[in-house]
């Protein structure tokens, strides 16, 4: 019977993510230790409640929704308690998120990722080029860019086809994505730094260290991969660079997606996520979309008119927009300068 029991300890071990194991079972035991303070024999309803209020009433609402998740999976292995069925406790959690926004990674528009592939140097952002494009074109996780390996990336003359596996995908889906040329010819900026690579390395990983121009075998690491965004973020001067996470990638995809008309099934598709609610927290509501919305509602101009006034309203300097039924346009700088320039 010990072997047995020692057996199924195991096995049961083997059902917590691999990644967050020794974060799930430092959760269940402090929950123990709560527990052996305060006298309590076993794991019931208001044991939970009062958990929550009392050695967690300092965490946000986020953290309790995860704390939750741990203990749910934890309690339920060790004790065989589904606390999932008290019928208190998503309402308690739904309660104290109440009021509560939740701080999301900044996303970087079109004309971001545009700016810096164009006025980026190569000789210093080279890499961090082709990992946007990475990121961004296949809405990819820091890890999935780690660990991408030279075999996944296929040279198709016309594009390329990246082919994710799903060995370091979160949800286990096999996922793939192309990229195309797009405006700034994408693939010659790719085939750039393949051709610099070192043809041999100890390992197979695609991103590699890579400094004044030229690439070292050490494979690139996680913070690296994920400080990219806050580097094309201070490299435009935009605030708040910091807030531009290795999370950015996924969002700026999703948004980028979502205002260019995909549905969201495409966006669920693309992402690799398996519910709509879940996407939709990765798409920034932009004002392209707000217009589009409008549009639908009221009517008037389509979507595609005034998709060209923000467009030019964003780029042009100097200029202010007057509607009243005909749009006019009044160049102050120009006035100003015919106004006073000397006869």
């Amino acid at each position: 019977m010990e072997e047995i029991s020692q057996i199924a300890s195991a096995a049961k071990k083997t059902l917590l993510p691999c990644k967050s194991r020794t974060v799930y079972e430092e959760a269940y035991n402090a929950y123990k230790k709560w527990c052996v303070k305060r006298n309590v024999k076993k794991t019931v309803e208001d044991t939970i409640l009062a958990y929550f209020t009392t050695d967690l009433a300092s965490y946000k609402a986020s953290s309790l929704w995860s704390k939750n998740s741990m203990l749910r999976t934890t309690i339920h292995l060790n004790e065989g308690v589904d606390i999932s069925k008290f019928p208190s406790v998503i309402p308690f959690l739904k309660r104290k998120g109440e009021g509560y926004t939740p701080k999301k990674s900044l996303i970087l528009t079109d004309e971001n990722v545009d700016s810096f592939l164009l006025s980026a140097q190569d000789e210093h952002h080279l890499l961090n080029k082709v990992i946007l494009i990475f990121g961004v074109a296949g809405a990819c996780r820091r890890q999935e860019l780690v660990f991408l390996q030279t075999t996944n990336v296929e040279d198709q003359e016309k594009h390329f086809l990246v082919k994710m596996g799903i060995i370091d995908t979160k949800t286990k889906k096999d996922r793939s994505f192309v990229i195309l040329p797009g405006k700034h010819n994408l693939l010659h900026i790719i085939r750039k730094y393949i051709a610099i690579r070192p043809k041999v390395t100890s390992h197979n990983r695609f991103f590699i260290n890579y400094q004044n121009g030229k690439c070292t075998v050490q494979p690139v690491g996680v913070h690296k991969v994920g400080g990219v965004p806050s580097v094309v973020a201070k490299f435009l001067n935009l605030t708040n660079a910091s807030s531009y996470t290795g999370h950015s990638f996924r969002r700026t995809s999703a948004s980028l997606l979502a205002n260019a008309g995909g549905s969201m099934t495409d966006i669920m598709r693309h992402g690799g996520w398996r519910s709509a609610s879940v996407a939709e927290g990765y798409v920034e509501e932009s004002e392209m979309t707000k217009v589009n919305v409008a549009t639908k509602i009221l009517g008037g101009a389509g979507p595609s008119s005034h998709r060209k006034e923000i467009e030019e309203r964003h780029q042009m300097s100097g200029q202010l927009f007057i509607k009243n039924n005909v749009d006019c346009v009044i160049n102050i700088n120009n006035y100003y300068a015919n106004k006073h320039s000397p006869k």
